[in-house]
């Protein structure tokens, strides 16, 4: 504003002789005056509207009202201060939305050539904190990253205990809980060297929170206790209680690891009425009242917390997980109560959540996709719809003589009879298929072990894994053919390909050779392209290890995909597949079938 008022005063009046006239003084004096009260009015229009903000809930008409109109007044007087401020409460008002990720990219372009005092550090900061919310992971990392180096420069300590605390956040979606607890621990510690508790309270309490619930997650929960019981002390000691229901949920969660269910109960149903616009955290905090009061032998009283956690997916359909879960807990309920009927209810609804969750599967974070997806994913579905076929039976039989109903009974018992004998039929398939593989891993095994002795025998002859033909075919020197294949050789001796993001251009660099060289050789002597080369190595070194180590095979299919060299579960379920014609979940079932018969 000031900025702007001094180009309006320069603009309107030049000199025209050396000193102003007293006319001139007094007509700058006025007008200093009325640009000051222009200033003045103006921020206080300002606060006024912000005030307004703050006081709308979140997307709301009225915040979104009062944001817009902020916005409009700060381009109007072309105060980028104000209009970063504008954008900013944009990104509040969409806070957790993809919305809110274009707002703080505006964010970003606005202050990247200005010097305004912590931009545009706190945009990239801004746009990693949505990113996250908005389960893009990598990306928000790569803006932490760069909101990082800027803070650094700047020393700004603000900055640099939030970034600390989302990475802290990464870490436990990846499933890396103890080097989280450490990044929470450090930052607690960075905190207080740093005098911070008073000067950015809110930081504070989010990060002791952030260590409570890391310990909860590690099973420190001595530790945890201590932590939640100095957090609860702190928030309600903060003007607006903040994270208070955070704190009881997670004490709560706590106690009840602890088997202190009367405690975790008390501090859970006080969380409860924070958190009514709050539908995921609360319909967590249902569902761990539903584990006390089970613990406790109060099934009947659990059950309608259950029912809670239903009655809200219904309405918002982002508490999908929390519904999953209550569901399979309804499903067990109502089969130890021999309520057919509400089990059926419970059955199709899991169904149709696992159908959304699995058609989701892509734009899921690692951490929901871990929890999901296990080797038994497949046989759990199949064990669902039998159920509910019986279930369905069971209902029938109470007017068993009548001739409607035995003709329905006629009908669920064909497809009864359709779906065993298609499962019947594609077990004989897949158990042909694992033999097939079995036997052909055994002769490959053998033939590994004559290689082995003729390299005793001649240790200092290299094979090269390819005929002459094939060589001349290729239509390089031998010399360069041969040196190649021995390096390639290597290449799969040494297990290399197991790393992650592996491309022909970096292998060609490894082999001092160039990428057209590395790809007709390939072509030529395995008969495939690179990238199948590359499945058709991790795959066979998979189906080693799967058959050899015992810890291997208690992996997920999702630790397994990373562990051999795949990005993810799906791309190595769908290359073992391929190369073997079973799925990965079915292999290591009749692995682990064979290794009972044989300890038997």
């Amino acid at each position: 504003m000031k900025d702007h008022t001094q180009n309006l005063i320069s603009f309107s009046f030049v000199p025209t002789r050396k000193y102003p006239t007293y006319f001139q003084l007094s007509i700058i004096c006025i007008l200093f005056g009325i640009t000051s009260a222009f200033s003045q009015v103006s921020s206080d229009t300002f606060e006024a509207i912000k005030s307004d903000f703050d006081a709308s809930s979140q997307n709301s008409e009225e915040a979104l009202n009062a944001a817009t109109l902020f916005l409009a007044k700060a381009k109007e007087i072309n105060d980028v201060a104000r209009i970063v401020e504008g954008y900013e409460l944009f990104v509040s008002n969409y806070s957790h939305t993809a919305k809110a990720i274009f707002y703080t990219d505006s964010i970003i372009l606005l202050t990247k050539n200005t010097k305004l005092d912590n931009y545009p550090a706190e945009g990239y900061l801004k746009k990693g904190i949505q990113l996250y919310y908005n389960s893009k992971y990598n990306d928000a990392l790569n803006n932490f990253a760069t909101a990082n180096d800027m803070a650094l420069t700047s020393k700004n300590i603000k900055q640099q205990i939030s970034i600390k605390h989302y990475i802290g956040l990464l870490k436990n979606v990846s499933e890396e809980r103890e080097e989280a607890l450490k990044i929470f621990q450090d930052n607690i510690g960075f905190i207080r060297k740093n005098n911070f508790e008073d000067k950015d309270p809110e930081q504070y309490l989010k990060s002791l929170f952030a260590l409570a619930d890391s310990y909860n997650k590690n099973r420190v929960l001595d530790s945890a206790e201590v932590v939640h019981q100095r957090g609860i002390k702190a928030s309600l000691q903060h003007p607006n209680q903040y994270l208070y229901p955070w704190f009881l949920t997670s004490y709560g969660i706590t106690s009840y690891y602890k088997e202190n269910y009367a405690t975790a109960m008390d501090s859970l149903l006080k969380a409860t009425d924070f958190l009514k616009n709050n539908e995921k955290t609360l319909c967590s905090n249902y569902l761990y009242i539903y584990k006390c009061l089970e613990k406790q032998g109060k099934n009947t009283e659990g059950l309608r917390y259950l029912y809670k956690v239903d009655s809200i997916y219904e309405q918002k359909p982002k508490v999908i997980f929390q519904a999953r879960d209550a569901y399979e807990f309804l499903n067990a309920e109502h089969k130890a109560a021999n309520d057919a009927k509400q089990q059926l209810s419970a059955i199709e609804k899991l169904l149709v959540v696992d159908e959304i969750i699995t058609e989701r599967y892509q734009n899921l974070g690692k951490k929901i996709v871990q929890k999901y997806e296990t080797p038994l994913i497949i046989s759990e579905t199949e064990e669902l719809l039998i159920q509910k076929e019986e279930l369905i039976s069971q209902l029938q039989d109470k007017n068993f003589l009548s001739e409607k109903k035995v003709f329905v009974l006629i009908i669920v018992s064909v497809l009864l009879v359709f779906i065993i004998f298609y499962f019947f039929r594609r077990n004989v398939v897949y158990k042909k298929r694992f033999n097939s593989l079995m036997e052909e891993y055994e002769q490959k095994k053998v033939l590994k072990e004559k290689e082995k002795e003729e390299k005793k025998k001649v240790p200092s002859i290299e094979k090269i894994p390819a005929s002459e033909t094939q060589k001349e075919a290729i239509g390089l020197p031998k010399e360069i053919v041969d040196g190649i294949l021995v390096k390639l050789q290597k290449f799969e001796d040494t297990h290399r390909f197991t790393k992650k993001n592996y491309t022909q251009t970096k292998l060609a660099k490894e082999l001092d050779t160039n990428s057209t060289y590395l790809s007709k050789i390939i072509n030529m002597t395995k008969g495939m392209n690179f990238a199948n080369y590359m499945n058709e190595l991790r795959i066979d070194y998979a189906i080693t290890q799967l058959k050899e180590d015992k810890v291997f095979r208690s992996y997920t299919i999702k630790a397994i995909a990373m562990d051999v060299g795949f990005n993810n579960a799906q791309s190595f379920s769908i290359a073992f597949h391929k190369k073997t014609g079973i799925n990965p979940s079915y292999f290591l079932k009749q692995l682990e079938n064979q290794k009972s018969i044989s300890n038997n």
